[in-house]
This record gives C-alpha cells, structure tokens and sequence, in this order.
C-alpha cells in the first residue's frame, strides 16, 4: 500500500513539476490567431457554462416584455455589441472572429442560458476573451433590454425591428404564446 501511495505522489509531484516547466519555458500557445486544440476550446466552452450557471442569480427579468423594452435593447445593442457580435443583415463580424474564442453571433446560442445567466455575462463579462463586463457602463434596466431582445429577437413584429439588427417575425411572449401588441 506504502508503494501504491509513494508513486501516485511521484507521479503527481512530477506531473506538477512538467507543468510548471512547461508553462515557465513558454511553450504553451497563447495566440489568438494559431491553432487551438478541440480538447481547449472544449473544456472552455464546459467552464464558461459552468461559472455562468454556479454565479448567475434565479432572479426573473424584471424588465416587461414590450416594443419599447425591445426597441430600446435592441438601439444598445446596435451600439454596444454589434461590432462584435454582427447582426443578421451583416454576416459575422470581421473584428469578433479575430478573438480567441470568437464572439458568436447573437442571438445564436442563447438558449443556452436563462434571461438571468445571460444577464450575469453581460454584467460582469468573460475573462480572456474580450467581452467586457457591462455593469459599469450600463444600467441594469440597459443590461435586461438587451437579455429581452436576445431572447425574444426571433419573435420581434416587423414594426419593432429596428434596422439590420433582428430578424422579422410575431411577437411571443414569456411563455411562447402570441402577444398582445405592447403587451408583456
């Protein structure tokens, strides 16, 4: 049992020591524009969802589902986030592919998150990747605009699309039941 413990602590102590030779030589990739293993951009895509969903709040978006809550999100967002995450009549953003990871394009993949978790990362922002944390440049009221607009653009009426930013389509509400006009 002794031998058992000795080398699973040799083994660890020396996997430690490789690591820190490695990381100190400089041999560990660190460019955004070379070449990235699946296994990195896979444990990263595992952690970021994990931090979101471990840090963000339950809390519902307090914000009413209306046409002025989505216009005014979506004028944010023109102004914010577009030039990084594009919008739908512009393909995908020359400057947020050049990020390592790339910024996606919005709305794709929110589903992936609740009104709150997407409300935390835009709040507070993703480490290392060039998406800053919001919450000191805009209000709350700004950030869960933003959340109502990424969650619902799909289902925006002609009439509340402002230009080149979401897609034409009818108004759902929460529960993904055709909305009053102005409703929420």
């Amino acid at each position: 049992m002794r031998k058992i413990l000795l080398g699973a602590v040799l083994t660890l102590a020396l996997m430690l020591l490789s690591a820190f030779v490695v990381t100190r030589l400089g041999l560990m990739p660190v460019s955004v524009d070379g070449t990235h293993s699946h296994l990195e951009a896979w444990i990263m895509s595992m952690v970021l969802h994990a931090s979101i969903v471990r840090h963000a709040p339950g809390e519902t978006n307090p914000v009413p589902l209306n046409e002025d809550n989505l216009k005014a999100g979506a004028d944010t967002y023109k102004a914010m986030c577009a030039r990084c995450h594009s919008t739908p009549a512009n393909g995908p953003s020359v400057y947020g592919q050049s990020f390592y990871p790339p910024a996606p394009r919005l709305p794709e993949g929110m589903s992936n998150y609740t009104d709150s978790q997407l409300f935390w990362l835009i709040k507070h922002g993703i480490r290392n990747t060039g998406m800053p944390a919001w919450g000191s440049m805009l209000s709350d009221e700004e950030i869960w605009q933003i959340v109502s607009l990424l969650k619902n653009s799909r289902d925006l009426p002609p009439q509340s699309r402002p230009s080149g930013v979401l897609p034409r389509q009818g108004l759902l509400n929460r529960t993904g039941q055709p909305a009053e006009q102005g409703s929420a």
